[in-house]
Formats: C-alpha cells, sequence, structure tokens
C-alpha cells in the first residue's frame, strides 16, 4: 500500500496541476498560463504542503488527532494581526506573524497549566470562533474593508503573486520541511505521551515548544498572503497515516506532496467549476476534507473494533 500510496499521490498531484494549468485556459494564453496559474500552481503546492506538515506536528507534539493550526486558532491569530497590519497600514506578514506566535504562545501557557490535550483543544477552538469574529468585525466596521474582502480572507483563497513570490514562498515551505525533518525521532516520541517521552530524553518544554512555535511562525507569514484555509491539515495527516506512513521521517515528506496535491485540486476547482467566477478555495477544500475526515474515522473505527 505504501508505494501505491506514493504512485498515487504523485498522479494527483500531476493530474491537478494539469486541471489547474489548462483548464478553461483560453486559447493563445500563454501570459496567462506563465503570470497568473503557474505562480496559482506553486502558491498553492507551497502553502497546502505546509498545512499537511503543520497537521502532523501539531498532532504529534499536542498527541491530539485533531489538532491542526486551523482548530487551535493560530491561522485566526495570523489572520486577525493581519488585519491589523491592513489597518495601521503595517507589513502584513510581521503582523501576521506576531498574531500567530501570540496565539500559539497562549496555547502552550494553557498546555502547560492544564497538560490536559482536549482541554487545549476546546480552548483552540473557542480562540479560533473569537479571533474570526474579531476578523469580521474589523471589516465591518472600517471603512476601507469589505465584509466580501473578510468573507475570501476567513474562507481563503489562492491570490495573484507573481513567480518570483510564488517560488520565494514554495522555498519557505521546503525549508520549514527540511528544519523539521530531523526532529522526527522527538515528535515520534512526544507523540507516545509526556513519560514515555521524557524517558526517550525529549520534552515537551523544551523540543515539543520549539517545533510548535517554528511551525506557527510559517503558517502565520502564509496566512497573510491566502487567509484561511481549514481542514488540510486535519485530514492530510490521518489519509497519510492510512497508506501504511507512520513515523514522522515518513509522514512530513508524504503529507507535504498529499496536502499540495489536495490544494491544487481544490484551487483547480475553485477557478474553474463556475468559470470565470472563482470560488475561495478554502471552500472547495473544506467540501472535500469533511467527506474524507468522515470517511477515516470510520475506517478507523472498524479496525478498532
Amino acid at each position: 500500500m505504501r508505494k501505491a500510496g506514493i504512485v498515487g499521490l504523485v498522479g494527483a498531484l500531476l493530474l491537478s496541476s494539469a486541471l489547474l494549468l489548462f483548464w478553461n485556459l483560453p486559447e493563445g494564453g500563454r501570459e496567462i498560463l506563465l503570470d497568473i496559474r503557474l505562480p496559482e500552481l506553486l502558491l498553492a503546492l507551497s502553502f497546502g504542503g505546509l498545512l499537511g506538515v503543520g497537521g502532523c506536528i501539531y498532532q504529534g507534539v499536542l498527541r491530539n488527532p485533531l489538532a491542526d493550526p486551523y482548530i487551535l486558532g493560530v491561522s485566526a491569530g495570523g489572520a486577525f494581526g493581519a488585519t491589523l497590519g491592513t489597518v495601521l497600514n503595517g507589513n502584513l506578514e510581521i503582523f501576521a506573524l506576531m498574531g500567530g506566535m501570540a496565539t500559539i504562545l497562549l496555547l502552550l501557557l494553557v498546555s502547560l497549566a492544564f497538560h490536559d490535550s482536549l482541554r487545549v483543544l476546546l480552548f483552540g477552538v473557542g480562540v479560533n470562533a473569537f479571533l474570526s469574529a474579531c476578523v469580521f468585525f474589523a471589516y465591518a466596521v472600517i471603512p476601507t474593508l469589505s465584509l466580501q474582502e473578510a468573507i475570501y480572507f476567513t474562507l481563503g483563497f489562492i491570490p495573484p503573486v507573481s513567480i518570483k513570490e510564488a517560488f520565494l514562498l514554495l522555498l519557505l515551505s521546503l525549508a520549514l520541511l527540511l528544519l523539521l525533518l530531523p526532529f522526527s525521532r522527538e515528535v515520534d516520541a512526544l507523540s507516545l505521551g509526556e513519560e514515555l517521552s521524557y524517558f526517550s530524553g525529549v520534552q515537551f518544554r523544551k523540543e515539543g515548544v520549539f517545533l510548535l512555535a517554528l511551525t506557527s511562525a510559517v503558517v502565520s507569514v502564509f496566512v497573510a498572503k491566502t487567509g484561511i484555509v481549514g481542514f488540510v491539515g486535519i485530514v492530510v495527516p490521518h489519509a497519510v497515516r492510512f497508506l501504511g506512513f507512520r513515523v514522522h521521517r515518513e509522514l512530513l515528506p508524504v503529507s507535504f506532496l498529499a496536502g499540495g496535491a489536495l490544494l491544487i485540486f481544490s484551487q483547480a476547482i475553485a477557478r474553474n467549476v463556475i468559470y470565470p467566477t472563482v470560488l475561495p478555495v478554502g471552500v472547495v477544500a473544506s467540501l472535500i476534507g469533511v467527506p474524507a475526515f468522515l470517511y477515516i474515522l470510520w475506517r478507523f473505527s472498524l479496525v478498532r473494533s
């Protein structure tokens, strides 16, 4: 199943890329292909891959199968920071980074205080709802912003970027993956529980906090560009584990590939299904992700029974 899974993911990536690049491409649209669709492809690959990797780190470190930057409110914190940056005419990436880091700091304090992953998850759900409401409120009351922009920002979209910027963002997401891979053993140990990880020489207060902070920082920077995209970070790691990839040395790169393929496919559907209107990519990702998540839960329940 592992080899078949890799072949299937590569095939899905290639098919999704072809759909995004060539579906409804007008005749002689070389400039559209190179200036719009290719940067979209690179940005969707990098952000989808980042969300897949982020889900692996969050679920492993926090030992919670439902944890990811979206559910725990880190993406919403980045979005709220970027909104403040827009209002104050500041650098959106820096404000988003501050918003995301403040949120993960709050979650880490709650985690260290309660030592209960379920309480941390519920607290994060509340933070996510509160910060998302703050983003909508800001877009509603500030005359230079609009609620339509808030909808796209909170549902997630792939904005037009230059090919140079798209390459830089892809390099950033790949750099995070390369930085995280040497810590695969630590994430494996943390996923086994606090006591077992301690006897393995791994501590949540050191390695766990570092890995969560590093992942949250990069996710927040991306959120300043794309808004909030949900369910990719939850579904992708479970789907990859279902294919037989259990240890994080394998789980992280395969999840990057799967997350990228999923978001590229979502963007292809979002761009073309009611052409020329472009839907928020997060809407399509959620429509795909929720049934997939329910199917995965059903398969796990069969295995346990």
